[in-house]
C-alpha cells in the first residue's frame, strides 16, 4: 500500500513539471508574436537614380541576305556541241581561264576554204596590177586604147575588194572561233553546271554559272524611312547568320524604288571578304533616334499595374526613415534588360532597382549601395 502511494505521487510531480514548462513556452511566443512598437519591417534594397534624357535610339532589326557582287551564266553565242567542260561546281578560277570549248572542226574548215580563195584573189590581183602596168604603159604610148586601160583598171580595183573581203571573212570565222571558248569573265567559283559534254546546244543555252568570291554584298529591304536614315548616316550594325558582328562593312546604295508587296527600299552594302557565305542571311541593326522625354531604368525595377500602365517604387523620406510610394510610368522602349520609360519620375528620383515583389506601399527600407543606372 505504501508503496501505491509512492508511485501516485512521482506521477504527479511529473505532470505538474510538465505544466510549468508548457506555460513558460506559451508566454514567449505570445512575446515574439507581438510586432515591435505596431512597425512593418525594415528591408534591404538596391535603388538606381533617374536621370532624365531627351531621346532614345530606338534599334530596329532588318534581314536580307548575302550575294555575290557579280553572278554570270556563261553561255555561248554560237550554237554547236559542246566538246570540252574543264571545271565543275566549286572549282575556283581566274580572269580569263578557259571553262568550256565548243566543236571547231566546221570552222576551221570554212576558214582554210577562206584561205585558199584569198591566195587565188592574191595571186589573180598580181597579174592584173602587171597588166595595168603595161596598159598604162603602152597608152602613154598611144598604142593601146583608154577603153583597154579602163577595163585593167577595173580588174585590179575589184580583185583588191575581193581580196578584201576575204580577209573580213577570215577575221570573222577567227571571232567565231574565239568565242567557241568559254573563258572567265572575272575571277570566282562555279557555283552551277547545267550540262556536260556531247550536248549539243542553241546560241545562249546555259552551260556554267560563276560567282565572284571576293566581293560580297548585302541586299537587305528597309521601310523607306529607315533607308532614307541610312543613306544619311544613321549607325548601322550589320550581323551575320550566326549573331556575330561584321566588321568594316560599308553601305553601297539605296534604290530609290519601293517594291509593291513589302513597301521596302533595297539597301546594299560591301561586305568584306570572308565574312558570309552566299545566300547567307544577314541582319541590319539601325539605331534610329527618337525624341522622348525620359529615362532608362531596369527592366527588373517595373511591374505591372491597371489600364495598361506600369508602376515603379520610389524612396520617400517617412516618419521613421525611408519608405517606398509608387509612379505610374509609361513604357516606350525596351531593350533587353532595360527599359525607357516616361511617367510622374523627376530627374534625381531614386527607386527601387530589383526586389519589387517584397514591397507595398509604405514599406519601410534601408538603402543598400546603389547600382549605376543604364544609359541610352
Amino acid at each position: 500500500m505504501t508503496v501505491q502511494r509512492g508511485k501516485i505521487f512521482k506521477a504527479v510531480g511529473i505532470l505538474a513539471a510538465v505544466g510549468v514548462f508548457s506555460s513558460i513556452l506559451a508566454a514567449r511566443i505570445t512575446a515574439q508574436s507581438v510586432p515591435e512598437s505596431g512597425k512593418s519591417r525594415s528591408l534591404p534594397v538596391r535603388t538606381t537614380e533617374v536621370t532624365l534624357e531627351h531621346g532614345y535610339h530606338a534599334k530596329r532589326t532588318f534581314t536580307g541576305r548575302a550575294v555575290p557582287g557579280r553572278i554570270s551564266q556563261m553561255a555561248f553565242e554560237l550554237g554547236g556541241s559542246v566538246s570540252a567542260i574543264h571545271v565543275d561546281l566549286g572549282t575556283a578560277v581566274k580572269k580569263g581561264d578557259t571553262l568550256a570549248a565548243l566543236d571547231t572542226a566546221r570552222l576551221e574548215a570554212q576558214r582554210a576554204q577562206l584561205l585558199a580563195e584569198r591566195e587565188e584573189v592574191k595571186a589573180r590581183l598580181d597579174l592584173a596590177e602587171r597588166t595595168l602596168g603595161r596598159a598604162q604603159e603602152t597608152y602613154s604610148q598611144g598604142h593601146s586604147s583608154a577603153q583597154r586601160l579602163d577595163e585593167a583598171e577595173a580588174n585590179a580595183i575589184s580583185l583588191r575588194a575581193n581580196e578584201k573581203r576575204l580577209e573580213a571573212a577570215i577575221s570573222a570565222l577567227d571571232v567565231d572561233l574565239a568565242k567557241s571558248h568559254m573563258t572567265a569573265p572575272f575571277s570566282g567559283i562555279i557555283t552551277a553546271r547545267f550540262l556536260d559534254e556531247g550536248t549539243v546546244v542553241g546560241a545562249g543555252t546555259a552551260i556554267l554559272e560563276i560567282s565572284e568570291n571576293n566581293r560580297m554584298e548585302a541586299h537587305i529591304g528597309m521601310p523607306p524611312q529607315y533607308a532614307e536614315a541610312a543613306k544619311t548616316g544613321a549607325p548601322i550594325e550589320l550581323r551575320d547568320g550566326r549573331r556575330n558582328v561584321i566588321s568594316g562593312a560599308a553601305l553601297r546604295s539605296v534604290v530609290p524604288a519601293i517594291e509593291g508587296q513589302t513597301r521596302t527600299m533595297m539597301v546594299t552594302f560591301d561586305l568584306p571578304s570572308g565574312t558570309a557565305a552566299r545566300g547567307e542571311l544577314v541582319t541590319a541593326v539601325v539605331r534610329d533616334w527618337q525624341e522622348a522625354e525620359g529615362s532608362w531604368l531596369p527592366l527588373r525595377a517595373l511591374s505591372s499595374d491597371v489600364r495598361g500602365l506600369w508602376r515603379v517604387y520610389k524612396i520617400v523620406d517617412g516618419p521613421d526613415g525611408p519608405q517606398v510610394r509608387f509612379e505610374n510610368v509609361q513604357i516606350l522602349y525596351t531593350d533587353d534588360n532595360r527599359v525607357f520609360v516616361t511617367g510622374t519620375i523627376s530627374d534625381g528620383d531614386r527607386v527601387i532597382a530589383d526586389g519589387i515583389e517584397r514591397l507595398a506601399p509604405g514599406q519601410r527600407v534601408t538603402i543598400l549601395p546603389s547600382n549605376p543606372a543604364p544609359r541610352g
